[in-house]
């Protein structure tokens, strides 16, 4: 956005209303925020590089410099890289070593942890140092770059070699995998190798010698604890023989009947004997029920319908001889008479036959009543037994009451004999094979390119660095140095609204009886003039202070081409040399500072207006000049004598325009921006401030002064491609 347009967009947005001071301070509040607000400007930035580029070209050198320095002084670094694979489970040998819990998720991970930590160990460090000699081999701590120490003990070089070695060595746990890289660092290749594949070898020995001890401990444990237990078999086996002898117990669990069933076999003689004869008892009770029931339907049936009867075999011979006599009887009878002596013989013998029947049935009942009364002398004989012997039995179970708790003793201490013997026997053998669960997979190979120093990467963090360091530089520059480089710094530094940039130019150029109206310079202050003529709804300001931080910046030199700006559109203008104390408005115009009284005459009310206006030779242009110095310049321009002399000045004039002294160290312009209309700010470009401008910027805001904005002189376009032309154009 141009000056123009940011003018008139403060004008236009200040149609609503207030004071001629809110509206000015309003704009330039909104174009400050509007400055804050647009982001990064990569152009302002590009324009501080430049400003500093031989301060970054020599920081960027320097670290160059300093990176080819450590490449050249730091020692070259070989690495060596052995692996391993560590497994969970060890290869089963004999098939009866223990299996070992398979872990999984997070517990396999602190599985992995543990023997990396075991890797990186002073004990496995100390096991690398001493069996390679390192403690008595100088050349190992030349390699690593480093010495003993003159009259060093043996205790001391093997701590400072332990040292070394964990100094230097490095684990890694490939992701994913039970693969473990061991890397080592030496100066030398070969040391580096060499070290390398002891930590593995040691690493694997000392696994399996952790293995093997435990094994050794737990075969010294078993035999102390196999040989207490046999201890306490034999003397609880010698303490139940004792008792069974004085208690007159005999073992019958050991016989034939109980090694076939030894869960149910009695425990004693008596016992025995009680349970054969109770068997033998409720089998001879059971025939005697059985013969009493064959008896008993024996003496209420028929002699020849008892089953026993009917099953002899004499009696079913007997009938069968029966039914043929009948047969041959009946057959007779028909054909001969009953008296035939024929019929008589037929009839006796089947007589006979009946009668042989009636004698064999009466001798079979008479047989079941004997079965009958010998199965119930039986039964009632094993019965008195019974009872003996269940009164033996009893009176031998009150003295198997300690038998018993020594038995369960023997038996105890045999199963734990056995059990002790048999994993002794399983830990014996185990000890002689020995499974390994961790092996090599690589070996290291001396290496062929050095490691350290990384040229490439010490070059670029030189070059990274040095930029971070000259970025530091052109930021703390750029803060603590308040020049306005480039015009919307304005804005940014002293929140002031920009009200134009008058170009650098050449002494010639600035004279303003000798420019061209088509000059660059003409053609700023008219875009100056353009601004603070839109600069309020209000119309122009009908009188304009001119000041600036500090002398040479450009304000008298804007002051007279504003006002001749003005005059050349056809305002009367009216130029008055308010610096009392160092004038040079009057050299310009070739006058004297005195001539007519001048400004000090006229507010010391020793003269008139009439006769201190003077003629410029430039049309609607009159000048007034600062006067004979005055004892008090602060005093003269403060108070009610300049804002009299303002009012009166106006009737005459269109616009006033004061060029006042600079703000730091003065009171003056302070003085002389309360009394009139608008101020304006000029800051000369590319100059070193120190704060002198946000200080002046400051001390005329904080008086409640109408301050219009700020004019950027002696820009040079040229130091960024493209201000010039974003700023200002030229005619070709």
């Amino acid at each position: 956005m141009s000056t123009e347009h940011r003018t008139q967009g403060g004008a236009i947005a200040s149609l609503a209303g207030g004071s001629f001071a809110e509206q000015l301070d309003e704009r330039a509040f909104f174009d400050a925020n509007d400055q804050r607000d647009g982001g990064m400007d990569f152009r302002a930035f590009g324009s501080a590089i430049y400003r500093s580029r031989w301060h970054v070209l020599a920081i960027l050198g320097l670290s160059l410099i300093a990176g080819v320095a450590i490449i050249m002084i730091t020692p070259p670094l070989f690495r060596a890289r052995a692996s391993v694979e560590v497994s969970q489970q060890s290869t089963k040998v004999l098939g009866t070593e223990e299996t070992e819990p398979v872990l999984g998720g997070a517990e396999f991970d602190r599985f992995l942890q543990t023997q990396v930590n075991l890797l990186e160990s002073r004990a496995l460090a100390a096991r690398v140092a001493t069996s390679l000699r390192l403690a008595a081999d100088d050349r190992f701590v030349v390699a690593m770059g480093d010495k003993f120490a003159e009259g060093a003990t043996a205790e001391r070089r093997q701590r400072m070699v332990t040292d070394l070695l964990q100094k230097n060595l490095r684990i890694s746990l490939m992701p994913n995998s039970r693969i473990v890289e061991i890397i080592f660092t030496s100066r030398d290749p070969a040391t580096a190798m060499r070290i390398a594949n002891s930590y593995s070898d040691n690493y694997i020995q000392n696994n399996i010698e952790r293995k093997f001890s435990t094994t050794t401990y737990s075969r010294e444990f078993l035999s102390t604890q196999l040989a207490q237990a046999k201890q306490r078999l034999e003397g609880s086996e010698r303490e139940l023989i004792d008792y069974s002898r004085a208690a007159k117990l005999i073992d019958a669990s050991g016989g034939a009947d109980a090694q076939r069933d030894q869960e149910a076999g009695p425990r004693s003689l008596t016992t025995a004997n009680l349970v054969n004869l109770n068997e033998a008892y409720i089998a001879a009770e059971a025939r005697r029920i059985q013969a009493e029931e064959r008896w008993r339907q024996a003496n209420g049936a028929p002699l020849l319908a008892l089953p026993e009867v009917l099953a002899n075999p004499a009696v079913q011979a007997l009938e069968e001889r029966r039914a043929e006599l009948q047969a041959n009887l009946g057959q007779l009878r028909q054909r001969l008479q009953p008296d035939h002596p024929t019929v008589a013989q037929a009839a006796a013998q089947l007589g006979s036959i009946d009668r042989q029947l009636n004698a064999l049935a009466a001798n079979v009942k008479q047989s079941l009543l004997e079965q009958q009364r010998t199965a119930t002398r039986q039964s009632q004989a094993l019965a008195q037994q019974v009872a003996q012997l269940k009164e033996s039995t009893l009176s031998e179970q009150d003295r198997s009451v300690r038998y018993n708790i020594l038995k369960r003793e023997v038996d105890t201490s045999r199963q734990l004999y056995d059990g002790l013997l048999q994993r002794y026997k399983e830990v014996s053998a185990e000890a002689g094979a020995a499974a390994n669960n961790v092996i090599a997979v690589d070996t290291a190979e001396i290496p062929k390119e050095p490691v350290s120093p990384r040229v490439g990467v010490i070059l670029v963090l030189g070059l990274i660095g040095g930029l971070a360091v000259s970025a530091l530089f052109v930021f703390a520059r750029e803060q603590l140095d308040d020049s306005i480089r480039d015009p919307q710094d304005l804005e940014a530094k002293l929140h002031l609204a920009l009200m134009g940039v008058v170009p650098k130019a050449q002494d010639t150029l600035l004279d303003i009886r000798n420019t061209s109206l088509r000059s660059a310079i003409t053609e700023a202050y008219q875009s100056v003039r353009t601004a603070i003529e839109l600069s309020s709804p209000n119309g122009l300001p009908r009188s304009l202070l001119l000041t600036s931080s500090r002398k040479g910046e450009g304000k008298t030199t804007s002051a007279l081409f504003i006002a001749k700006a003005f005059a050349d559109v056809g305002r009367k203008t009216l130029l008055i040399d308010g610096d009392l104390r160092k004038p040079s408005l009057h050299s310009l115009l070739g006058v004297q500072k005195d001539m007519g009284g001048g400004l000090s005459s006229l507010l010391a009310r020793r003269s008139a207006p009439e006769s201190a206006i003077l003629p410029t030779g430039f049309e609607n242009l009159s000048f007034i000049p600062s006067g004979p110095p005055p004892p008090n310049a602060a005093q003269l321009l403060g108070g009610a004598p300049v804002a009299d002399l303002l009012r009166g000045l106006q009737d005459a004039f269109d616009v006033i325009i004061v060029d006042g002294p600079p703000v730091l160290a003065l009171a003056d312009a302070v003085e002389l921006a309360s009394q009139v209309e608008a101020t304006l700010f000029v800051v000369a470009a590319g100059g070193a401030h120190y704060g002198q401008a946000k200080q002046a910027a400051r001390r005329v805001r904080g008086a409640a002064l109408h301050l219009l904005g700020g004019v950027v002189t002696k820009h040079d376009p040229g130091l960024w491609k493209g201000e010039g032309d974003y700023y200002m154009y030229d005619y070709g």
